[in-house]
């Protein structure tokens, strides 16, 4: 009886092998030879913007373009590892400072509500007004001088700017006025022109939170959005505004718009996945959009895989595609390679007729990885944006996290500007450190002018 009992889970386990064995060749066979369907060489476009016709995005001429850029994070939402500010730093139960292998200061998150608390709490700053130290802050980490490195030196046409809900609506979510709400948008979408580069509007923090992550602007791991009815209400009258704006007041800045990028990393909980609580209220900031004849392209993001969007028809979304972020986290024990059959093994079933956006992603300094990654990318016309184009570090290294690296030069133990109780010099100190003339190239960088001249 033994013997049949342990020939039966033998026999079991070797069937299971021999399916898993199955399933993954079929999964590398298809990745290897996926291929998006023809596409069309042109369309008739009379919108000037850009349009998504099956899997690919066209210009206002109706030619073919793949969009390739960066992100410009932590500009109009703080993330506090990449940030050269931060408040106190995190303390062991004898009141020293928790610190890292390198002797290197730690701290806890930061996010932009954090950092706007403490401006406005900081008695040596006060007497500013907090947005005009914020418009400082943004236009020293991003310049009209950086609009020319993306465009000429790197040779991308894209930029991915996130930002928050607060630039545009006030604390108790009333809009601001326009010239308030739109002034550094206007600005940055201005300079891009000039240098014929399109912008993706990112609302990358809403009220509440979407996804309880620091850089959604909260710390806490809160993620209220999706079950606050005033919060979601809010999210729907600013993209009703911001469409307004650059439909009716602003066209010919609107015409350098790639896309509206409705929530970044849309979760219905900290941890959590893209569902349909947050698919229906995604189609309400849609549908306020559509509703003021703006013909936009429309980004919907899905959290974190092909598998986490409905079919576009299922909401007749028109003109959208769709976005995703790739992070193999694990990629010290997962190969590159298997992380593209998890993604392609969702694909299988979510192949949608919607153009992709690559929004966020990292390859960390594996060069090599860059290169294979951009040109899978390539291969299967996916728009991307690498995060990101400037970050902060604290000692004198570089890191692949950014194409510019602001190096803080820390000795061990010596603390970053503590920005709510910094002087108004201190304050100004690090706007001008972080200014792309100050800061120095990395990993990033170097795959990015690589990339450029195999093309």
């Amino acid at each position: 009886m033994k013997k049949r009992v342990f020939a039966i889970i033998g026999f079991s386990l070797l069937a299971l092998v021999l399916v898993l064995a199955l399933t993954v060749g079929w999964l590398y066979i298809y990745s290897q030879n996926y291929s998006i369907p023809p596409q069309a060489e042109s369309i008739e476009n009379d919108t000037g913007l850009i349009r998504a016709h099956g899997r690919t995005l066209y210009d206002a001429n109706g030619l073919p373009i793949q969009l390739k850029g960066v992100n410009a994070g932590n500009i109009m939402l703080q993330e506090g590892w990449m940030s050269p500010f931060a408040t106190e730093p995190l303390t062991n139960p004898d009141g020293s400072y928790v610190t890292d292998a390198d002797g290197n200061v730690q701290y806890p998150e930061f996010g932009e509500e954090d950092f706007r608390a403490a401006i406005a709490s900081n008695p040596n700053l006060n007497m500013h007004h907090i947005d005009g130290l914020l418009l400082l802050y943004w236009q020293s980490l991003f310049s009209e001088e950086d609009f020319r490195i993306i465009k000429e030196d790197l040779g991308m046409n894209c930029i991915r700017l996130p930002f928050y809900y607060r630039n545009i609506l006030n604390e108790d979510l009333t809009r601001k006025s326009e010239e308030d709400a739109f002034r550094f948008l206007d600005w940055f979408i201005g300079c891009a022109a000039e240098y014929e580069i399109y912008v993706i509007l990112d609302l990358h923090g809403a009220p509440g939170s979407q996804n309880g992550y620091e850089h959604s602007g909260v710390t806490d791991q809160r993620c209220e959005f999706w079950d606050t009815p005033e919060y979601v209400d809010a999210v729907v009258d600013l993209w009703d505004y911001v469409s307004d704006h650059y439909t009716d007041n602003a066209p010919e800045l609107g015409k350098w718009i790639a896309s509206y990028d409705l929530l970044n990393e849309p979760t219905d909980g900290y941890g959590g996945v893209t569902t349909k609580k947050c698919w229906d209220i995604m189609d309400r900031m849609y549908t306020a959009i559509r509703n003021n004849g703006d013909e936009h392209l429309i980004t919907i993001a899905g959290c974190w895989d092909f598998g986490k969007l409905p079919n576009p028809q299922k909401y007749h979304w028109k003109n959208v595609q769709y976005e995703y972020h790739w992070y193999n986290w694990w990629s010290d024990i997962v190969p590159y390679d298997l992380f593209y059959l998890y993604q392609d093994m969702w694909n299988v079933f979510r192949n949608y007729d919607v153009p992709v956006l690559i929004g966020e992603f990292t390859l960390f300094e594996d060069k090599q990885a860059w290169a294979d990654q951009l040109e899978l990318f390539d291969q299967r016309n996916y728009s991307w944006t690498v995060w990101n184009y400037k970050t902060t570090v604290t000692g004198s290294w570089t890191s692949s996290w950014g194409v510019f690296n602001c190096q803080l030069k820390l000795e061990p133990g010596q603390l970053k500007c503590n920005v709510a109780t910094c002087t108004e010099d201190e304050f100004w100190a690090v706007c001008n450190q972080v200014k792309t003339a100050n800061c120095v190239t990395g990993t990033l960088y170097d795959v990015l002018i690589e990339y450029r001249m195999k093309k």
